[in-house]
């Protein structure tokens, strides 16, 4: 995250003093993807992401403004990579895309782009492979990972996807990226009331502002196409996915594209920067970063509910124990159903077993599926009709006529200061085939 952190500090300053980037950076502490979900979300793929997607961005304007061939080739290695970590870094490179043609066309008749593309597709290459060798496993999943999750909803909304998933995708990003603008705005507002002016003008907060503010922003410049391009046109495109697949696109995968909400913010509502005002922003900035430290600490001290309160230690001896009771001492090997409980298995369990994918009952190319019925596997999961769903959709391979047995795992969960919940989900062991 510090990474990303320093690489939209550099990307800013092109288009803005150091002090302002300084400060569209800071802001960032405000937006909801960058304080709350990476404390509860540390082990997830987009907070990786958050932290590449600048460097991706960063390389790119650098590249098509100085035309140099080691940023081009630097780009497009970066980008491979951050392709391998997610595919919705495409509506990235379809804001790039789009840039290009609108406002640099003369790099299509250039090598750069191109030796970034041979370089990004060499990297990824072996993936493609294996997409192949896999019937493009990965899509598969997506899309009915994409596909899921209805049962809770309201028939109408179902009905509806198509307007409703986009509305709600928008609408959670304006709500992730509020307290910025809420921030911004409050700092502009008491920038303003502090700014002295004749006596007849010093009541006058219009006349103030006016005095405050720099002139309007070419919006046809390139530096300005630039930026809505890659701040705001990948929110579109993936909006507009939803709009005509009708799929849902969850909220949660936007934090990888509002990144710039502070440099949009500084950029395109314009205001003098002095030493004062700067100085103000800073402190403010300071401010509002301990505070949401200081309320994440909080969180972490009083959270009975999410994993990271949980007593991980003690579960994992607990299961082992279970493991080793009913399989003759045999290794656990295969842990699948809720990937949040999976994960601390894998994390945490003395044998680290492997995370059979949620595949939604496609065969799972990462794992030999004969192997999962000789070696067994822990299922878990929320409920018992989750629990045994999810053994269908993974171990593919069971007999239609197993019996498939849950039971209930109940954790005594005490957060910092004494204060302790149960905290309940429920599982089944399949153990190792005859």
């Amino acid at each position: 995250m510090l990474t990303g952190w320093l690489y939209i500090r550099l990307q800013a300053k092109f288009f803005m003093t150091k002090e302002k980037a300084f400060c569209a950076t800071m802001v960032l502490e405000f937006c909801f993807y960058y304080t709350y979900y990476i404390y509860v979300n540390s082990y997830n793929c987009n907070v990786l992401l958050m932290g590449l997607v600048p460097v991706v961005i960063y390389y790119f304007y650098k590249s098509v403004s100085q035309n140099k061939t080691l940023d081009w080739i630097t780009f497009g290695a970066i980008s491979g990579f951050a392709f391998l970590g997610k595919y919705q870094i495409v509506f990235i490179f379809l804001g790039m895309l789009l840039y290009l043609l609108i406002s640099d066309r003369e790099q299509f008749k250039k090598s750069g782009m191109y030796l970034a593309i041979l370089t990004g597709s060499i990297v990824i290459l072996p993936h493609v492979i294996w997409l192949f060798k896999n019937d493009f496993f990965s899509f598969a999943y997506m899309l009915d990972r994409t596909a899921s999750e209805t049962h809770n909803m309201p028939l109408i909304l179902v009905k509806l996807s198509h307007i409703t998933y986009p509305i709600k995708f928008i609408g959670d990003q304006i709500l992730a990226v509020l307290p910025c603008v809420g921030v911004y705005l409050f700092l502009i507002f008491q920038s303003v009331s502090n700014l002295s002016l004749p006596d007849k003008e010093e009541k006058n907060f219009i006349m103030k502002f006016k005095n405050f503010a720099l002139d309007k922003v070419d919006i046809s410049s390139k530096k300005s196409i630039f930026l809505l391009c890659i701040g705001i046109t990948p929110i579109l495109f993936h909006s507009i996915m939803g709009l005509i697949t009708g799929s849902r696109v969850p909220g949660i995968w936007g934090s990888i594209m509002v990144s710039f909400v502070g440099v949009l913010l500084f950029y395109f509502i314009p205001i003098k920067f002095n030493k004062d005002s700067y100085t103000y922003f800073v402190k403010w900035c300071y401010f509002g970063l301990f505070a949401s430290l200081l309320a994440v600490g909080i969180f972490g001290i009083l959270q009975t509910k999410y994993f990271i309160a949980y007593p991980t230690s003690k579960t994992m001896t607990d299961f082992d124990k279970l493991w080793i009771e009913k399989t003759n001492n045999s290794p656990l090997k295969y842990v699948t159903g809720d990937m949040g409980y999976c994960f601390h298995f894998k994390f945490y369990h003395p044998n680290h077993p492997t995370v059979i994918l949620e595949t939604f009952g496609h065969k799972n190319p990462w794992v030999d599926h004969e192997d999962i019925l000789k070696s067994g596997a822990i299922v878990v999961g929320e409920d018992e009709a989750d629990v045994i769903q999810r053994t269908k959709e993974a171990i593919i391979l069971l007999p239609n006529d197993y019996k498939i047995t849950t039971e209930k795992y109940t954790m005594n969960v005490c957060n910092k200061i004494g204060k302790c919940e149960e905290n309940e989900f429920f599982y089944t062991i399949i153990p190792p085939a005859k």
